[in-house]
């Protein structure tokens, strides 16, 4: 007879000390900026124009080996984001987050 495994267990999640936050927020530009930050120090700002349909980015995180999202992954969250928060005229994220 065969001992039968577990599938008990449990998942510690800690943070890693990533943050992205959105910096400032135009409306009526229709203007996003966020930047990406690791243990407090801001490594890329990633701004996005809505009307435009331009994306700029100053910085980079190809420097830090423990980021577990690229680049282009971040700009992409970044343009969604922007796009909704636009939208759905939000000039406030943390507070409408909070909202909910």
């Amino acid at each position: 007879m065969e001992a039968s495994k577990s599938n008990v267990g449990y998942t510690l999640f800690q943070p890693v000390g990533f943050h992205h936050e959105f910096t400032h927020i135009d409306l009526m530009k229709q203007q996003v900026a966020g930047t990406v930050s690791y243990k407090g120090k801001v490594y890329m700002t990633v701004i996005v124009n809505i009307k435009t349909d331009i994306v700029q980015v100053e910085g980079s995180i190809d420097d830090l080996s423990d980021v577990n999202i690229d680049k282009n992954s971040y700009i992409e969250m970044f343009k969604h984001q922007a796009i909704f928060l636009i939208q759905n005229n939000i000039s406030n994220p943390k507070q409408y987050n909070d909202e909910f």
